[in-house]
């Protein structure tokens, strides 16, 4: 194989997902061909053939062409697979990112890239970043920042991080939910969350699956910043979940409430309602907490203020400057 052949095949081995890579590998190990019937696999199959990794013919009958064999046998290596790991680690954090912060310092990156790989430097994050798939690739460099896209429209970003944002710390996912918010697009896993999907499957008459992607679209929502109101209207007019009651519906408007409060949100850099509370909270006395990086392990350690009242008259915790009760008190109670 030719340097720039055995490079090109390296770079899109490396760029796989880990479905794609599942996949491929276990073709590359089975001897005979072999005749795909689960949906997933076959749509994984037909995108592996386009980048000239495997054939699939129109009865889903896969085929590794024999340059495949070859050149994944020159090149796949430790080295090679701990470049593809980190590579994979990179989406997850970009994805994460995405829902939490929206934009982003270089350092900022670095804090979740370091959660697995503690002895990275900035050049390795950046050269990670650079060759990083569009499909994977959420953010683009403006200027000093990573800025999700659609955000540089109007210069929303710059709004976000001026006028809503300020100087929020910026909150370091656990590992945890870097995985979960790749594999889920959200954070379900929290307890007012499950109250939320279990609220949903027995009031709705649908299964896991279906409440939670409803759920999915509930964060979504809350994460955009819409009126708690507005989307329990749209949440019954879109998919077709009409309030039996009243009360059913008040019940449904009260969970999402708290729902809400638990949701880490690009608003709050990542943020939950709590600890906003709780910066605010040191903020006022004059403490620490109004700049830098808050960190998974500071968040475990901070228990103590994940509860703090707000008064109708203290700031909103949310970072407007506007009293609580002219903003996230009326609006939640909407």
């Amino acid at each position: 194989m030719a340097k720039m052949d055995r490079e090109k095949f390296e770079d899109v081995l490396t760029a796989l997902g880990e479905s794609e890579m599942q996949l491929l590998r276990m073709m590359i190990d089975m001897p005979e061909d072999a005749i795909l019937t689960t949906d997933t696999d076959i749509l994984i199959a037909r995108l592996l053939a386009s980048d000239g990794l495997l054939d699939i013919d129109g009865n889903n009958k896969v085929t590794v062409p024999e340059d495949t064999r070859a050149a994944f046998r020159e090149v796949w290596s430790d080295e090679t697979m701990l470049r593809w790991r980190k590579r994979n680690w990179m989406y997850k954090c970009l994805e994460a990112a995405r829902y939490l912060y929206g934009v982003m310092s270089w350092d900022s990156l670095k804090d979740m890239y370091a959660l697995r790989y503690p002895d990275a430097d900035m050049e390795e994050i950046r050269s990670l970043f650079e060759t990083t798939p569009d499909f994977y690739r959420s953010f683009n460099e403006i200027g000093d920042r990573l800025v999700l896209n659609g955000y540089e429209q109007d210069d929303y970003y710059i709004f976000l991080e001026k006028e809503i944002q300020g100087n929020t710390p910026y909150y370091v996912p656990t590992r945890e939910e870097i995985e979960e918010l790749f594999d889920r697009g959200c954070l379900i896993s929290g307890e007012a969350h499950q109250k939320m999907k279990a609220f949903i499957t027995e009031n709705f008459t649908c299964d896991d699956a279906t409440a939670e992607i409803r759920l999915h679209d509930l964060y979504e929502a809350i994460n955009n910043r819409s009126r708690l109101a507005d989307i329990a209207d749209r949440f019954a007019s879109e998919h077709g979940c009409s309030f039996s009651s009243d009360e059913i519906q008040v019940r449904f408007i009260e969970q999402l409430m708290e729902m809400s409060r638990e949701c880490r949100v690009r608003d709050n850099r990542g943020h939950d309602w709590y600890e906003m509370a709780g910066i605010m909270a040191l903020r006022n006395n004059g403490g620490a907490g109004s700049s830098g990086t808050a960190s998974a392990s500071s968040k475990k350690s901070s228990g103590q203020v994940r509860r703090v009242k707000i008064g109708r008259n203290d700031p909103c915790p949310c970072g407007s400057g506007k009293k609580y009760k002219n903003c996230c008190l009326n609006r939640n109670l909407s």
